[in-house]
């Protein structure tokens, strides 16, 4: 939408309820002002809802005397979808974490079409899990009107321990329109992703056979006293497993079980994107219940991790978080942006549930989730 348009169709939505700054349209945003006299933040709220109605955003700001709305731009009403990118991408998942599965369960994926299929139990599972996690953020977006693209699979594959890909994600292309919409939107991925893995987690302990009949099947893969990768416990996979007198599954040998590690997977990635930092699910939940406040809460976290590293480099030699941090420090960094609106703070229900993030959060991480035994 040109700002010659913009300007004309905010406008006729605002009519003579706040005035236009004349030159403020020369600079890409028109800026409508009225005194806080004649109006009030409640009816300047719902203008800019009526904008955002017809497809505009706008944000709030509060002088000592007067209020101004600024629009900032429209939505795009007609997107190029791309479905076949994420097709190609989602099937190109589907192929890298069967092979893994595969080689988890002492298969050559590259033998025979057979062996391949032995991946596919693995593969499910996980995909299930980012796909719910993804598609709770889509479809939230979705009720809340904001653009946003299908999720964008990330297939990876090496010959040797990895998951068989680097995740999925979405884009989210217009501004968040308040704090509630934030927090459903950054909240929901992660819920339903821990639902999810904690089913399949579930249910892979619920077929777990006995402690003969493990020890029988791993020997088929690979000779019992061999060293091998040993994965982190957390409270929750601890909890879920002493539930099926789980414990007889060693940590070393748990991969090797596809719906098992497939939900201990899905615990260790709802940990991490629920981490309080920036842009991430944890980071946006943070800011919708404390505001500018998130910044400090994302560098005590950030800071916390740092000494996490320190001693896990210095008792175990485990580099195991270094890349994150990294990650955080140059991407996705602390200072989390506003909503169009601020103005509008989280309900009791949607605080409790926020609460709730955070103890699943302490909940599903591991302090060290790989290290070889």
């Amino acid at each position: 939408m040109k700002i010659k348009e913009l300007t004309k169709r905010s406008k006729e939505i605002i009519s003579v309820k706040m005035k236009l700054e004349w030159f403020s349209r020369f600079y890409g945003s028109p800026v409508f002002r009225q005194s806080k006299k004649r109006i009030s933040e409640k009816e300047v709220r719902r203008i800019q809802g009526d904008l955002f109605e017809h497809g505009i955003f706008s944000q709030i700001e509060i002088s000592s005397k007067k209020i101004y709305l600024k629009v900032l731009r429209g939505r795009s009403l007609r997107v190029r979808k791309k479905y076949l990118r994420h097709l190609v991408l989602f099937i190109l998942a589907v192929i890298t974490t069967s092979m893994t599965g595969a080689l988890l369960r002492g298969r050559d994926p590259f033998a025979s079409f057979h062996d391949f299929s032995y991946g596919f139990p693995y593969s499910f599972a996980l995909l299930a899990i980012l796909f719910c996690h993804e598609m709770g953020h889509y479809l939230f977006c979705k009720h809340y009107k904001v653009e946003v693209t299908l999720p964008y699979f990330i297939p990876f594959f090496v010959p040797g321990f990895h998951p068989g890909t680097l995740g999925a994600f979405i884009k989210i292309r217009s501004p968040i329109p308040n704090k509630r919409a934030l927090f459903d939107i950054g909240v929901a991925g992660p819920l339903a992703g821990f639902v999810v893995s904690i089913i399949i987690l579930v249910t892979g302990f619920s077929r777990l056979p006995d402690e003969a009949g493990i020890y029988s099947y791993i020997s088929q893969i690979h000779p019992l006293d061999t060293a091998n990768y040993t994965l982190g416990n957390t409270l929750l996979y601890d909890w879920i497993s002493s539930l099926f007198d789980g414990q007889r599954l060693p940590m070393n040998e748990m991969c090797h079980f596809p719906l098992i590690f497939a939900g201990w997977f899905g615990l260790l990635v709802t940990a991490i994107n629920l981490m309080p930092i920036g842009q991430l699910d944890g980071g946006h939940i943070t800011y919708a219940m404390f505001g500018d406040r998130a910044r400090l809460i994302a560098i005590a976290t950030f800071a916390l991790l740092i000494f996490l590293n320190i001693y896990l480099i210095s008792n175990f030699n485990s580099y195991i978080w270094v890349l994150w941090c990294i990650l955080i420090l140059f991407f996705i960094r602390f200072r989390h942006p506003p909503t169009l609106n601020n103005f509008i703070q989280l309900d009791r229900k949607r605080k409790i549930v926020g609460w709730l993030s955070y103890l699943i959060f302490i909940t599903c991480f591991s302090p060290m989730p790989i290290y070889i035994s």
